[in-house]
This record gives structure tokens, C-alpha cells and sequence, in this order.
């Protein structure tokens, strides 16, 4: 687990660096926030469900094993992990200044559709939960997977808000690429 905890760790990194390119509040165009209680149910969901994917406190049933872990399990979650923590970097560079960690409208945000926008309309998303998905199959523990369970339920969470706020701000363009694009999954039906 130490390669894939190294890889969580330079992700993060990344991610706090890149923070500084966001979308920011302009006096001809004010963004608008999520509310900050909502933030928070799906905040504390997120850090529950990364606790439990790594956390070494000894909580109930948190050896539990779903599978036994194998050079197979090894190399097929690193394989998965670094496939999904490069996709959602990809994603955010792609994004530039129109990424915000909070649910943001307005600014001067444009409606990205290429690169990986041109693949799902969440792309950050998707490469984080295949990301995740790899790390619980490299654990092999049932907390892990329950961790997935937790992240998945916040990341939707926050998808319908952010889903709810795009359409608002780009209107139809964000509809008809809503129309073509499936939200998470490729391949998966549009909204």
C-alpha cells in the first residue's frame, strides 16, 4: 500500500499547487458559492470515506477482508489508480481558472468541452472514483470499500448541485452538451 499512499500524496500535492489557478470573483462578474451546509454534508461523507480507505485506527471489522491480497490485486489497483489520478489531473489542468473547490458560478467562467470534457462532463470526478476504486482493490479491505461507497454517495452529492448550477449559468449550450455527454461513466446514457 506504500506506492499507492506515495501516488495518493503527489496527487494531492499537485492539487494544493494547482489550487491557486481558481475561479475567481471579478466586480463585473461576482461568483456565486454553494451554500456552505450542504458543502459540509458532503465534505464530512468524503473524509469519512477516505478515513476508512486509509486510516490504520483499529475500528471494528476494519481487517475484514474481501479478497486476499496478490501481486494480481497489486498491479491491476496501481494500474487502475494511476489511470484515474492522471485522468482527473488532466481534467484540472484542461479546466484551468474555471476550477473551483467549491460548487462556483459566475466570474468568468467558459464552458470547457475538450480534452476529457469531451469524454464525461465530470472528468475530475471519474478519474478520482477509478482512482479510489484502485486503491480499495489494492487494500482488499471491506472499510476500504465501504470508504468507496461513502465518496461515491458525497461525489454525487455535490454532482447534482454542481449539475443544477451549470445549467443555470451556460443555459442551453450546457444542455445540449449535457445531451451528448455522459456525466461520469463513458459510454453510460446522457442526462
Amino acid at each position: 500500500m506504500n506506492i499507492s499512499a506515495t501516488l495518493w500524496a503527489a496527487w494531492f500535492v499537485f492539487w494544493i499547487v494547482s489550487a491557486r489557478r481558481r475561479v475567481r470573483d471579478t466586480v463585473e462578474a461576482p461568483a456565486k458559492h454553494e451554500p456552505i451546509i450542504g458543502r459540509l454534508v458532503y465534505l464530512t461523507m468524503m473524509v469519512i470515506g477516505f478515513g476508512l480507505l486509509f486510516s490504520r485506527i483499529p475500528i471494528p471489522y476494519r481487517e475484514l477482508r474481501l479478497w486476499a491480497a496478490s501481486r494480481l490485486s497489486l498491479v491491476a489497483g496501481l494500474a487502475i489508480q494511476i489511470t484515474g489520478l492522471a485522468f482527473a489531473i488532466w481534467a484540472r489542468r484542461e479546466l484551468g481558472t474555471n476550477w473551483a473547490a467549491r460548487v462556483t458560478i459566475g466570474a468568468r467562467q467558459e464552458l470547457v468541452v475538450l480534452g476529457p470534457y469531451r469524454i464525461v462532463r465530470h472528468p475530475i470526478y471519474s478519474g478520482l472514483l477509478f482512482a479510489i476504486l484502485g486503491t480499495v482493490i489494492i487494500s482488499g479491505a471491506l472499510s476500504a470499500a465501504i470508504g468507496f461507497v461513502l465518496i461515491l454517495l458525497s461525489v454525487l452529492m455535490k454532482l447534482r448541485r454542481e449539475e443544477s448550477a451549470l445549467r443555470e449559468h451556460f443555459g442551453s449550450a450546457y444542455m445540449d452538451y449535457a445531451g451528448h455527454v455522459p456525466a461520469l461513466v463513458p459510454g453510460w446514457p446522457t442526462a
